[in-house]
């Protein structure tokens, strides 16, 4: 996610629809003011780029916990990215977790946007990526119908809503992501480059069009746990 306080745009970064990639090209137009949450091994390719890196991420009023999650770290070892996130802006962070931190007049004063998938295809994209390491996969059936997929559903609703209210001004399509970000860039008047790098192409096998992986009772069972985004996007089978 990026609070850009310079150029007054918060982009809320969705799973599954190229946050990493967009993130990475909004990145290009910040400055040393903004906020800008790590992408964890995916931080290689901003360097690449030479776009600006993560920054201000720990609010001031988590100063004292991050000092202390740092002295643990370095006095036991132990991993602090998890606890990290419960205390910072981190990359799929909810508009309700913001405000935790962010006063609410620079809320309102920001164009704020995020993205979302044809459910369908997300629903593939995330069988695939929740899978690529596990030596015994689940099957497809199986992943539709437990918790996992309606779990990510309101993960994803929760980072572009506020007490069951839109909390966006624009919800963008993953299928037409790089004409998104360049009417975004456009609008704007942002500098960089609006230029989307590819990442995380890599995780998904089967590169068949969803009509021809799903049949009509897993359709059925997405659109029944992606209602929202569907008739928000318009997205039809």
């Amino acid at each position: 996610m990026i609070i850009s306080h310079s150029n007054r745009f918060i982009f809320l970064a969705n799973r599954k629809t190229a946050s990493t990639s967009i993130g990475i090209a909004f990145s290009s137009c910040c400055s040393q003011k903004d906020v800008i949450a790590p992408l964890g091994r995916d931080e290689k390719i901003r360097r690449e780029l030479g776009y600006p890196c993560p920054r201000n991420y720990i609010p001031w009023q988590s100063l004292p916990a991050h000092i202390g999650l740092r002295l643990r770290r370095k006095l036991a070892g132990k991993p602090i990215e998890r606890d990290l996130k419960k205390i910072s802006y981190h990359t799929h962070i909810t508009a309700a977790q913001v405000l935790e931190y962010l006063p609410r007049r620079h809320w309102d004063s920001c164009f704020r946007f995020c993205f979302v998938r044809n459910p369908w295809d997300r629903a593939i994209s995330h069988y695939f990526w929740t899978t690529r390491s596990q030596p015994e996969p689940i099957s497809l059936d199986q992943f539709i119908e437990g918790k996992q997929l309606r779990n990510a559903a309101e993960k994803s609703r929760a980072i572009y809503s506020l007490n069951g209210e839109i909390a966006v001004h624009r919800l963008c399509q993953f299928e037409n992501a790089q004409s998104e970000v360049n009417r975004i860039f456009e609008e704007l008047n942002l500098s960089g480059n609006p230029l989307l790098p590819e990442t995380k192409r890599q995780f998904r096998s089967d590169r068949r069009h969803y009509r021809e992986v799903l049949n009509d009772n897993q359709a059925a069972r997405i659109a029944t746990i992606f209602d929202r985004e569907i008739a928000l996007a318009g997205y039809t089978y």
